[in-house]
C-alpha cells in the first residue's frame, strides 16, 4: 500500500504541482515534514497515537522516510499549488481533501498499514485532518502565526493523550 500511494502521490504531483513556482511552496513542505517528525519523536520517547506499518517494500523506517519527506510534503504542494480564490470554493476545496485523507487512512486502518493506539481512532483523525490542512494554508501565507499556532495545538494533543 505505501508503494502504492507513493507512486499516486508522486504521479499526481507531477500533474498537478506548480512546479514552475515550486519554492514559494517550500517552507510550507518542510513545515509539514518537520511536524511530522516532531511527532515521531515524541512518540516514541512516550507512547504512540497512530503508527505506520512495514510492508514487503518498505521496512519501518523506509515507510516513514516515504510518508515524513515525500507524501506530506507532496500532499502539501499539490494542495496549495491548486488552492482556489473565493471562500465557499475554498471551504469546499479543503473539505474534498479532508475526506480523500480520511477515505486513505481509512483503508490503511482496515488493511493494516496503519494503526491507532492510545485512544486514537478515526473521529480524532478526522478532527486531525479538519486542522492540519487549513494550517498548511496558513502557513504558507502567514508562517509565524501558524508557527505559534501550532505550538498551542500540539500542547493540545499531548495535554488530550496524557503526554503533560
Amino acid at each position: 500500500m505505501h508503494l502504492i500511494l507513493l507512486i499516486m502521490v508522486i504521479t499526481y504531483s507531477l500533474i498537478k504541482g506548480d512546479w514552475k513556482n515550486w519554492e514559494k511552496y517550500y517552507p510550507t513542505m518542510l513545515y509539514i515534514s518537520l511536524s511530522t517528525f516532531l511527532y515521531e519523536f515524541i512518540s516514541h520517547s512516550h507512547y504512540q497515537l497512530w503508527e505506520l506499518q512495514e510492508d514487503s517494500y518498505f521496512n519501518l523506517m523506509n515507510v516513514h522516510f516515504a510518508h515524513d519527506l515525500i507524501i506530506n510534503s507532496l500532499i502539501s504542494f499539490v494542495y496549495l499549488s491548486n488552492y482556489p480564490n473565493g471562500l465557499k470554493k475554498q471551504l469546499s476545496y479543503t473539505i474534498k481533501w479532508i475526506l480523500l485523507f480520511t477515505i486513505f487512512e481509512w483503508i490503511g486502518v482496515e488493511l493494516g498499514k496503519i494503526t491507532h493506539h492510545n485512544g486514537w481512532h478515526m473521529g480524532w483523525s478526522i478532527l486531525f485532518n479538519c486542522v492540519m490542512f487549513p494550517m498548511i494554508r496558513l502557513h504558507f501565507i502567514k508562517p509565524l502565526f501558524a508557527l505559534i499556532l501550532s505550538v498551542f495545538f500540539t500542547l493540545f494533543y499531548l495535554f488530550m493523550f496524557g503526554y503533560l
